[in-house]
């Protein structure tokens, strides 16, 4: 009988010790079992150690310093052994069939380039809970650079292979890496997707999408390095993402300075 392939589930974690358990807890009851558990602390004030040593299976990596989550990422990769990877944030959580769901997909398939397998998320980051649907097949950069068509990290698994290829995160970036990581990887492979809700994302403390002046900086940042990309698309393409970049800017500085509530009254779909 052949053996499964290794997946590596990295989790980067800072100062949730408990969120962290739970995300734990829900890799290793998964249905697929040949799986390695990276977590990456990233110097966090509270004892990771003795709550990672309570569980088998599961190594730990210390930063020494405080780096954030894409070096955290990346280091994570660079030290898992498994065929594929699939990133897991610490508030976050996978249920039961996602791995191996995705896993057989990656198996059926005769696709050559296809180097992502996503599913769809419970996303209950806003108070509410929301089903965000990752409906995503073959080559989607193109959709891909004109809006955030595929969301939620811990919806996918990745070939490692691929994320070698493209250089992992850009640990530059204060927000918005997902999106960046995304670009570069649908510039050379295709993705597929299991129909099925195989995630669930919580409402934290400090998370990111309500982080507005980083918000502000990453979407600078992805705009300015992505702009001979828009301008390959041909010349409405870069106008139309200039116009998205202002609208997004406005967002981000109305939820600055008058709160999250207000910010959510003004998102679109784009």
């Amino acid at each position: 009988m052949n053996q499964k392939p290794l997946v590596s589930v990295i989790i980067p974690s800072f100062n949730r010790p408990k969120m962290l358990k739970r995300a734990i807890e829900s890799v290793l009851n998964q249905s697929y079992t040949n799986l390695e558990v990276i977590v990456v602390d990233d110097c966090s004030e509270t004892d990771t150690e003795i709550l990672v040593g309570k569980f088998k299976r599961v190594r730990l990596l210390r930063n020494k310093t405080n780096k954030g989550p894409c070096y955290s990422r990346n280091r994570g990769i660079e030290e898992s052994k498994g065929e594929f990877i699939n990133f897991l944030d610490d508030d976050d959580i996978i249920y039961k069939n996602k791995i191996e769901q995705q896993v057989r997909r990656f198996e059926r398939s005769t696709d050559s380039k296809l180097g992502m397998v996503t599913c769809h998320a419970l996303d209950g980051r806003s108070g509410k809970e929301i089903v965000k649907h990752n409906k995503v097949k073959g080559d989607i950069y193109r959709k891909l650079l004109s809006s955030f068509a595929v969301s939620g990290i811990e919806t996918m698994l990745f070939k490692r292979s691929a994320l070698i290829q493209i250089g992992g995160f850009d640990e530059k970036l204060e927000s918005s890496q997902e999106y960046d990581f995304l670009i570069r990887f649908t510039e050379h492979y295709t993705v597929d997707f299991v129909d099925e809700v195989l995630s669930r994302e919580f409402r934290s403390v400090n998370q990111i999408n309500t982080n507005f002046e980083k918000k502000i900086n990453g979407t600078k940042y992805i705009y300015k390095k992505n702009d001979e990309r828009f301008k390959e698309q041909g010349t409405w393409f870069w106008l139309k993402m200039q116009i998205k970049l202002r609208i997004l800017l406005f967002r981000f500085f109305v939820g600055k300075w008058l709160g999250e509530r207000w910010y959510r009254m003004l998102i679109f779909k784009g």
